[in-house]
This record gives structure tokens, C-alpha cells and sequence, in this order.
């Protein structure tokens, strides 16, 4: 009996978390993109759901029923507040969040100066985030949805162009 309860309690908890983790990315990027020197690029529920009704394949059509909303964030590196770089200060709480134990890094790729990481959260109901860097930008991309792994392999393989 005890087990039961603990396994209710655990099926209950974890998506709570999951949305708690994807409110405070929300309210980072909400913070962020007021600022000056901060490009933002939201894509609504609204449009994705118009998408996916458009002359498009099945697996497309199921990819994008999974995703309920894209923000993007490009920081470029002149972007100074309070003598603070924009991008350093926007990294610095990102790695904060992403240092607890509801994400996991999927993939570092380093080119020359530029360096692409992927996170995603433990649970399906979250979040795909992706950090691009190079000496002249700092951009933020964040999926949000059912992060299954067709979503992963889908941004993985080029089919979620992330750039």
C-alpha cells in the first residue's frame, strides 16, 4: 500500500515539476527580451496548430502536435546593461536552471568559436532547449511541449532546423 501511495504521489508531483521548470525558462525569457539589444521571435501555439493543418507529411503533421510553442532569443555581443554583458548575465540564470536535476545536457558540438549545446528536461511534458555561442551572438532556442524522443531525433537529424 505504501508503494501505491508513493507511485501516486510521484505520477502527481512529476508533471508539476516539469510545468514549474517551463514557467521559470518562461519568466528568463520574458525578463530578456524586454531588454535593448535582444531580437525575440515567439511562435504561438495558434500558428504551429495552422501548420500542421497545412499540405504537410504525417510525420511532420504528428511532430508539430507535440510542440505548443517556440521562443527564440538572440543576444548579440555588444548587448551591455549596467556595464554587464546581456548574454553573460541571461547564460549566467539559464545555467542555473539547467543545473538542477530536471535536465540533462543531450549534445555538445564545438566548431572553431562556435559551440551548439542541447538540454531537455527528464520528463516528457517540458522543454528542448538549445544555446548557440560565438564571439558575436548568444541566442536561446526553446521547444516546448511533448518532448518525446521523435521531438529530439527530429531536432537531432535536421528536421527541427535549429541555426
Amino acid at each position: 500500500m505504501k508503494k501505491l501511495l508513493i507511485l501516486m504521489f510521484v505520477a502527481v508531483i512529476m508533471p508539476l515539476t516539469a510545468l514549474g521548470q517551463t514557467k521559470q525558462i518562461n519568466e528568463i525569457l520574458d525578463k530578456y527580451e524586454k531588454r535593448k539589444g535582444v531580437e525575440s521571435i515567439i511562435i504561438s501555439p495558434s500558428l504551429l496548430q495552422i501548420a500542421s493543418t497545412t499540405d504537410v507529411d504525417a510525420s511532420t503533421k504528428d511532430l508539430l502536435s507535440k510542440i505548443t510553442e517556440m521562443r527564440i532569443l538572440n543576444i548579440k555581443a555588444g548587448a551591455v546593461e549596467n556595464g554587464i554583458p546581456i548574454r553573460l548575465s541571461l547564460r549566467k540564470e539559464l545555467d542555473g536552471l539547467i543545473g538542477t536535476d530536471m535536465f540533462k545536457r543531450i549534445v555538445m558540438v564545438k566548431d572553431g568559436e562556435e559551440t551548439l549545446e542541447m538540454y531537455t528536461t527528464s520528463t516528457a511534458q517540458g522543454v528542448l532547449l538549445f544555446f548557440t555561442t560565438n564571439p558575436s551572438e548568444f541566442s536561446v532556442i526553446s521547444i516546448f511541449g511533448n518532448i518525446d524522443k521523435t521531438v529530439v531525433n527530429a531536432a537531432m537529424s535536421g528536421a527541427i532546423k535549429v541555426k
